[in-house]
């Protein structure tokens, strides 16, 4: 044990018949270690073995250890090592920057291990690993390595094995005094290149190419160097810094259900996992290796470009625990076997892999469409090595403040981006050090995949990740900020008092707990203290404004912010949808001739449905339908008689509605469609969709558009959101080369969104109508 006593008992008949093996880094820990084998073992000239098993590429010194591995199988194979304490390190691991110079002081060189013996010995604290006999090991390295070499187990590839097994043991004792999160893979090439599964593959191989094993496995082994990261205390210590610095404008604890947190802990111990984190700004990525590292749990591997591995932040990303994967590699036979073996080995080993599925940061708030590729790796890797059980578990963060939205904000509308460059770096790190409010952490069900799909199975890939997606939508909270923005976008250009805003934070929150919607401590609880202080934060940063001179306290959005504000009612936006369906397709047909009304309705929520295709995640048509339904049974629970109704029980269905949303929610996307509907109409026959140039032209178009009071806001006028209706109409034939036909179907498309709009106009001022009389308002 890491007291010093033996994780297995050895009775005294079997004294005589050990092997210890001294994991030392030199002579002076080695000569600890044998006084205190001579102290501790009764044995007259104990039997025992002294080698630095460093996991490196290098070859171990094995020579003595293989003379003395013979005798009875029932011999135990007892690892020692020295653990050294540091006092206070342990603790609140505060790295130090002459760590950084003189190395782990975990790892002391031998003057300085002298130093620190002179101190006080009781800090080299002896570790026992857990003793296993020569049987067992024999068993063990036949069923790991499938009898290795060929020499069988008088050979220097079992003597290796051996001490390899001897220095985990260790390992797991000395996790035992510093913590699971320096749990970190240890001989990863050797476990490779000994892996039956391994070489079978590569004979495999062999036969596809007709180039020899041995070539092949001479390829491999820089590969491994390549791929394989290399994680180590220290460096796990320096990267947990340099996240708490990263957040340094944040609350000091990040907000995570505790059960949650307890179940993440039991999957990540028990099952090959992933964990797949939503893409908001560049820090969200730190977030989930954040959270380990401070509840110690086992340390993530995530993923990098190679392009990223150069000089001092490659290595020290590598020795953090990044993989780094070359951007293209189809033609690379052997370095995909090498990734997709790797991918497997952390897997069956339970080292917890982590990335971000949407690929890249999301640009309008809501989630962006997943990127298959890492996916596709693990699952290749899961199918080719047949690891079972493999867990996808969503994970979301949720800041008050993200410091990246004013980028986007620009970068949507046209401006120019800053290039990423060391001052911008600089410049970025110091804006995160300005007051941002709170991050809380939402886990996901796990997706789990009993038998991974076939490589070429695409569907399979797209079902899994549309799980991981829609789970992780579900687990997004409400927060004080998203809904703020929601409320206040969807009443501008009015502003709301104090009052009017908490009736409506008090209704919105009522409606999510009805729909087990999650939501933020500060609206969980209702504590208006801590509500008052996310809002000053949000005044500081010049995302609200507040206006303080007259009677009441006025609360708005600047139009110029409003891209900005946009942002956050987006990630929540998905929350909302089937509501905001609902109530647009009621106001069109309160304000038309609709005949059979029950007919209709169901008619528009499918042509939404269309319209917004590119732009949410829907279920299947049926489980959409069931949704509504359902929501519609929460607004009244006789909606279908009153639907059947027709005029009359729609205005009831209208006031059971009130205050409406779907405005605030779909809107900036209809008035964007119309800009790009617009510039498609204007062509003449025979005219091509050049769409770059189109693209281009629909930001300065949007942006006399919202001078013309056009659109409503800027919010509207964003690349993304004119590039998504743009796909929209590809899909719907319309980007050909423009004919009279095609022309008159762009002009009706066009009218038909100006129409929406026209109709969500009417909601906004229905719901402004309502303000004085919402619960808490003044008037």
């Amino acid at each position: 044990m890491a007291d010093g006593t033996p994780r297995t008992p050895i009775v005294a008949e079997q004294a005589a018949d050990r092997l210890y093996i001294i994991d030392a880094r030199g002579r002076l820990e080695r000569r600890i270690l044998l006084d205190w084998i001579h102290s501790t073992s009764g044995d007259e000239e104990p039997a025992w073995a002294s080698l630095d098993i460093e996991d490196d590429d290098h070859a171990l010194p094995v020579d003595v250890l293989q003379a003395r591995l013979g005798g009875a199988p029932s011999r135990q194979i007892v690892p020692l090592r020295i653990a050294w304490r540091i006092p206070g390190f342990d603790k609140n691991r505060a790295l130090k920057f002459r760590h950084l110079i003189f190395g782990d002081p975990r790892h002391p060189g031998p003057l300085r291990a002298q130093l620190i013996l002179w101190r006080d010995r009781r800090r080299a604290q002896i570790l026992v690993g857990e003793a296993a006999t020569l049987d067992m090991l024999r068993d063990r390295f036949c069923a790991q390595t499938g009898g290795g070499d060929g020499e069988g187990t008088d050979s220097p590839e079992f003597a290796g094995f051996v001490a390899r097994q001897a220095a985990l043991a260790l390992d797991v004792a000395e996790r035992g005094i510093r913590g699971t999160r320096y749990k970190v893979p240890r001989f990863v090439a050797d476990g490779l290149r000994t892996s039956p599964k391994f070489r079978a593959a590569l004979a495999e191989l062999s036969e596809k190419t007709g180039r020899p094993v041995a070539d092949l496995y001479r390829e491999a082994r820089p590969l491994m160097k390549e791929v394989i990261a290399r994680p180590s205390a220290l460096f796990l210590d320096l990267r947990a810094r340099l996240d708490r610095m990263m957040f340094g404008g944040y609350a000091p604890e990040m907000e995570i259900d505790a059960a949650e947190l307890a179940k993440l802990r039991s999957i990540l111990r028990e099952h090959p996992t992933a964990i797949l984190f939503t893409h908001k700004t560049y820090i969200d990525g730190a977030t989930p290796s954040r959270l380990a590292y401070e509840n110690d749990l086992p340390m993530l591997h995530s993923f990098g470009g190679a392009n990223l591995d150069f000089a001092v932040m490659g290595e020290f990303f590598r020795r953090s625990g990044m993989i780094f994967i070359r951007r293209s590699f189809q033609d690379q036979p052997v370095y995909k076997l090498v990734l997709r073996h790797y991918i497997a080995w952390l897997l069956a080993k339970r080292f917890p892999l982590s990335w971000a599925f949407e690929g890249t940061r999301s640009r309008l708030g809501k989630l962006m469409p997943p990127k298959y590729g890492l996916m596709k790796y693990v699952l290749d890797a899961a199918h080719a090595t047949g690891t079972k059980d493999v867990h996808f578990v969503p994970f979301v963060t949720s800041f008050d403040l993200i410091r990246d939205v004013e980028e986007y904000a620009a970068e949507q509308t046209g401006r120019n981006k800053k290039p990423e460059s060391l001052s911008w770096f600089l410049g970025y790190m110091k804006s995160l050090k300005e007051p941002s409010g709170r991050i809380r952490l939402d886990i996901g069900n796990p997706v789990v995949i009993d038998a991974a799909p076939a490589p070429d199975d695409k569907r399979a890939l797209e079902t899994i990740a549309f799980a991981v997606a829609v789970e992780a939508n579900r687990v997004t909270p409400l927060t004080v900020t998203s809904v703020m923005c929601l409320i206040l976008l969807g009443m501008a250009p009015r502003g709301a008092t104090a009052a009017e805003l908490l009736g409506a934070i008090g209704a919105v929150t009522d409606w999510a707990r009805a729909r087990d919607i999650r939501l933020s401590s500060e609206l969980e609880s209702g504590d208006n203290t801590a509500l008052s202080a996310t809002v000053d934060t949000l005044v500081a940063s010049g995302l609200l404004t507040r206006y303080e001179a007259g009677s009441e306290n006025v609360y708005s959005i600047d139009p110029a912010k409003h891209p900005m504000a946009s942002y956050y009612r987006n990630i929540i936006a998905h929350h909302f949808l089937d509501r905001a369906m609902i109530e647009l397709a009621l106001f069109e047909l309160r304000d038309g001739d609709s005949g059979d009304a029950t007919a209709a309705f169901w008619a528009k929520i499918d042509r939404l449905r269309d319209l917004f295709k590119f732009e949410f995640f829907y279920p299947p048509r049926d489980e959409h339908r069931a949704a509504i339904e359902a929501e519609l049974a929460r607004i009244d629970p006789v909606w279908d008689r009153r639907l059947a109704g027709g005029d009359r029980g729609i205005a009831q269905l209208l006031r059971r509605c009130q205050p409406a949303v779907g405005h605030a929610i779909l809107l900036p996307f209809a008035e964007a469609y119309s800009v790009v509907a617009e510039l498609l109409a204007r062509a003449k026959p025979g005219d091509a969709v050049d769409e770059q140039a189109l693209l281009d032209g629909a930001l300065a178009e949007g942006r006399q558009a919202y001078l013309l009071r056009r659109i409503s806001s800027e919010a509207a006028i964003g690349k993304l959101l004119f590039a998504n209706g743009l796909s929209l109409m590809r899909h719907m034939g319309l980007t050909t080369d423009a004919t009279p036909v095609n022309l008159a179907a762009r002009r009706a498309l066009l009218m038909e969104l100006r129409g929406l709009a026209n109709v969500m106009e009417t909601m906004r001022l229905s719901t402004v109508a309502l303000a004085d009389r919402l619960p808490g308002s003044g008037g």
